[in-house]
């Protein structure tokens, strides 16, 4: 388990960026993983102490994370997983029984597209993104596409 767990609201900014450090880490050693980013409240920084954590992954084949979901436990003991389908995204809502709520997007590197930029997915970079591990700069081209008026 990742150090610094515990519920959003008794984690406070120093959990939450050990969290978001362990989750890039996690990425750079996971094979197929392209990018992940913070999105919501957190990376728009209008987080309250019960907000969930919004997280997108960007794999080239997310339903391999999707099936095997054994990753989840390295950020917690999953209580439930709820999956959820929002066009490109597929997440996956977890509540770890120390109480904090992850939703992990994950979709193919095609949700950061530029050309054309998907609606959905320029409003959700408009409310806020922050890449937590990015080596190829998709995210990084997507934000400023995003920030140029691309929708």
């Amino acid at each position: 388990m990742l150090p610094g767990s515990g519920s959003a609201e008794t984690r406070g900014a120093e959990g939450i960026s050990a969290l978001l450090d362990g989750v890039a880490a996690w990425a750079a050693q996971c094979p197929g993983v392209g990018a992940v980013a913070l999105v919501g409240s957190y990376a728009g920084g209008r987080a309250r102490p019960d907000s969930d954590v919004d997280l997108v992954v960007l794999a080239t084949d997310p339903a391999v994370l999707l099936g095997d979901r054994g990753w989840l436990h390295r950020f917690g003991a999953p209580e439930s997983v709820a999956v959820e389908s929002w066009g490109a995204v597929t997440s996956l809502r977890v509540h770890y029984t120390d109480g904090l709520e992850v939703e992990w997007g994950l979709a193919a590197p095609l949700w950061a597209a530029v050309d054309p930029l998907d609606p959905g997915t320029a409003r959700v970079v408009a409310a806020g993104l922050r890449p937590l591990y990015d080596p190829d700069g998709l995210l990084a081209r997507l934000s400023a596409a995003v920030a140029v008026g691309g929708c």
